[in-house]
């Protein structure tokens, strides 16, 4: 839709009599706008070409200006075409008998709230052959269908037309020769152009996904960032709101290469937004948060737009439309909270590509690659007949019964029985436990008993040692809004408390937290113990301790390969509420918050890289972009609650989900972006820091006596701090938006870069040199037969 300035000219034709008694024609044409003499404001010369177009209709044959046919030399087709064909179509009469309409068209209620009389519409069809056949020659004539007798009689016609685009100057200069009568009036409205035909303002396109479609846009919008200095630089372009996206896109292209094969750099998906600001006043420092889901009439000159992502972005629209702003805040209000999930936008997107399903959990497989003994997997949820929050297939102790499963779950919440998650060969497991839907009793306490049959088993609350859910969505909030600051004055300010700020978050404290009740469970489950942790469903915390735990013991998940494994079978298949926790979709009238337990995971796994700079084989960038992916509605693997959510989509009959796994790196990024995820120290031994730089490590053989290690080796697993001293903000992440405050990644990518030719060359000299006697694995030497002799 585009706003067009469009006039209403009404006409008529009166029979009048002479001195002589002689019948003459006066037509009289009224237009909107007015001078102070009374005449036309503007008139023109008539053979000026006019590119404007207008649509009549009137109650005969007869065109508009009688005087015409005397002016032989106009030709209309050489003045412009004064009449041009256009999308509308002639009206009939409401009071015609054949006039039936099921569906009015947009036209039509137009002119149905302008309250047009009915005798001005028109009660045939004769002009349709005129508009549609506009490339003919035309001069306007009256076209007599009737006798001079009867046109007499009935005192003679009038009727009416639109003009638009501000072109009446044609049309003014033809009536300037019919009469002086001006009257006043003028109307806005919307007029859609034609489908064939491109509108001439917006020249700049979006990048568009196969079923991706434009629900508003507005051109001349400028989106501003400030550098280090306080300076801010504005860009001007197109900004559209699609199904999938808010997009702005620059008037002059950059050469730069994209970050992202389905996203631009100013690209943000609708599922990512967190709030819409508008902002107030000429400075832009006061801005008003907009409710989601609600709808502004007032004019926006511009919109502070905050991701969950810790991305955000300014535009302002004052040298957009009067009425752009508002029409693309309310797109955005509307869309980025859908009423449900088939809305997303995976549901209309399709890669045209063959389908698999090869990221599944395949628990068989996860309990065989543990070694944990006494456990297998069960199909008492073949049918979701169980719990729908659970998978198909899990894993419980090998003596529990399909029966006893079902019966166990009855006393949880959300009829989910306990689930194992891993274990180890010396038969340290852990389990994750919904709360109990029952009183306690000697009973109940007696059918877990039957169901663990284990003497070292241990129970670790959740609720009782980690933050509740509220608390973790108020301290996302307070960090989102502690480090998007859109202006070095907004810096400073928070700068000056940003410590005690960023404590009473409680962000840092959370993922402490975590660390350490994973490395409590990693300790308990090395020594052979049976861990269950509980918590509410069981769907939430405890994956998230469970998770970490697992990170801390087996070095196949500190892979990238394992890692993605992991998130698959613990967070995707164990039911996770991906859409509600992220608020993808909101099924409920009442707004809710983001829960970050994913990533308060992903950040306590950054924190994991900083403390053991080799035991991960992929550095933080690449838990940025699984983060960002999270949020990006293209792929079916983290906008679903479970998997009978999955299920159900797959086999909709309306609508069928095509399964799009996010692990499918290669729809989203080059093979250059994926490598630079790798971690060039991965498996390199360090050593550990010397005590003065004057004295060797406490670790290096003096006189042939070899100090064991005590620190990382002497441990089974990862011994990660959860000290506050110990932690790091994640910079990288939260001020991934703000220009001034980006430290400079030269050296950094440099030493990285060193490090990954250091790498390649020592592998490629170990891959090419048989060394007999060396463990290529843990790099330990075994004294070659003949040595020991």
């Amino acid at each position: 839709m585009r706003t067009t300035e469009i006039e209403l000219v009404t006409y008529s034709i009166e029979d009048k009599k002479d001195q002589n008694e002689n019948y003459y024609q006066v037509a009289t044409t009224n237009f909107s706008e007015e001078t102070e003499d009374g005449l036309p404001a503007t008139t023109v010369d008539i053979s000026e070409r006019c590119t404007g177009r207008f649509i009549r209709i009137d109650t005969d044959d007869s065109l508009l200006f009688t005087t015409l046919e005397d002016q032989e030399e106009l030709d209309v087709h050489e003045a412009g075409q004064l009449l041009r064909a256009t999308s509308w179509k002639p009206l009939k009469s409401p009071a015609d008998k054949d006039w039936i309409k099921i569906k009015q068209t947009e036209e039509e209620e137009w002119l149905d709230s302008l309250k047009v009389p009915k005798e001005w519409l028109a009660s045939d069809t004769s002009s349709v052959n005129l508009l549609s056949n506009p490339s003919s020659p035309v001069k306007s004539k009256v076209n007599p269908s009737k006798s001079d007798q009867s046109e007499k009689s009935e005192g003679g016609r009038s009727g009416w037309f639109l003009l638009s685009n501000h072109r009446q100057g044609l049309a003014r200069g033809v009536a300037m020769t019919l009469n002086r009568n001006v009257s006043s009036f003028t109307s806005y409205i919307d007029l859609e152009p034609p489908s064939d035909t491109k509108d001439p303002v917006m020249d700049t396109l979006p990048d568009l996904l196969p079923g991706e479609m434009v629900i508003s846009q507005a051109d001349r919008v400028c989106v501003y960032s400030t550098h280090a200095g306080g300076m801010t630089s504005g860009q001007t372009g197109a900004l559209f709101v699609t199904t999938l996206k808010l997009s702005f896109k620059l008037h002059v292209e950059k050469d730069a290469p994209r970050s992202n094969k389905l996203l631009g750099d100013t690209d943000i998906t609708l599922s990512s937004i967190q709030a819409v600001y508008e902002i107030l006043g000429d400075t832009g420092e006061k801005r008003k948060k907009l409710p989601l889901g609600s709808n502004v009439s007032n004019k926006i000159d511009g919109i502070f737009v905050l991701c969950k992502n810790f991305r955000f972005l300014r535009f302002s629209f004052k040298f957009a439309g009067v009425d752009t702003g508002r029409n693309i805040t309310n797109a955005l209000l509307h869309h980025s909270r859908p009423k449900k999930n088939e809305l997303l936008f995976a549901f209309e997107h399709s890669l045209n590509e063959n389908l698999h399903n090869q990221y599944g959990t395949v628990w068989e497989d996860v309990r065989r690659e543990s070694e944990c003994p006494n456990m297998r997997v069960s199909r008492a949820n073949d049918t979701w007949q169980v719990s729908i929050s659970l998978p198909q297939q899990f894993v419980v102790p090998a003596h529990v019964t399909d029966e006893a499963v079902s019966l166990v779950s009855g006393l949880c919440l959300g009829t989910r029985p306990p689930v194992w998650v891993w274990g180890n060969k010396v038969g340290g497991a852990v389990f994750i436990q919904p709360t109990l839907n029952v009183s306690p009793s000697p009973s109940v306490d007696h059918m877990f008993e039957d169901f663990y049959r284990t003497k070292k088993r241990v129970t670790i609350d959740v609720d009782q040692s980690f933050p509740s859910h509220t608390q973790l969505e108020d301290s996302f909030i307070s960090v989102l809004e502690l480090h998007c600051m859109d202006g070095e004055k907004e810096a400073e300010e928070k700068d000056k408390s940003y410590f005690s700020s960023l404590e009473s978050t409680g962000w840092l404290t959370s993922v402490g937290s975590a660390l350490r009740l994973a490395g409590q469970v990693a300790d308990q489950m090395t020594i052979g113990k049976t861990v269950v942790l509980r918590e509410g469903e069981g769907r939430s915390s405890s994956i998230l301790i469970a998770s970490l735990a697992q990170l801390l013991v087996c070095e196949d998940f500190r892979t990238r390969a394992g890692f993605e494994g992991l998130i698959q079978s613990n967070w995707v298949s164990l039911g996770f509420q991906f859409s509600k926790s992220h608020t993808l979709s909101n099924l409920s009238s009442k707004m809710s918050n983001l829960n970050p337990t994913f990533l308060l995971f992903l950040d306590c796994v950054h924190q994991m890289s900083l403390q053991f700079p080799s035991k991960l084989e992929f550095l933080p960038q690449y838990l940025m972009d699984v983060w960002d992916t999270t949020l990006l509605p293209v792929f079916d693997t983290f906008i679903f609650d479970s998997e009978h959510d999955r299920a159900v989509a797959r086999s909709s009959p309306e609508i069928p989900l095509q399964l799009h796994s996010a692990w499918d790196w290669v729809k989203q990024f080059t093979s250059p972006q994926i490598e630079k995820w790798d971690n060039p120290l991965y498996g390199v031994p360090l050593r550990p820091p010397r005590s003065s730089s004057m004295e060797p490590s406490d670790l290096s053989m003096i006189m042939e006596r070899q100090v064991h290690p005590t620190f990382p080796e002497s441990k089974k697993f990862l011994p990660v701090s959860g000290e506050i001293i110990n932690l790091s903000v994640w910079h990288q992440l939260f001020h991934r938006s703000v220009p001034f405050l980006s430290t400079t990644n030269t050296w950094t990518e440099k030493l990285t870069d060193l490090r990954r030719e250091a790498k390649a060359s020592v592998t490629t000299m170990m891959n090419t040199t048989k060394r007999p006697g060396v463990n290529h694995k843990n790099n330990h030497n075994i004294p070659h037969p003949q040595e020991t002799r």
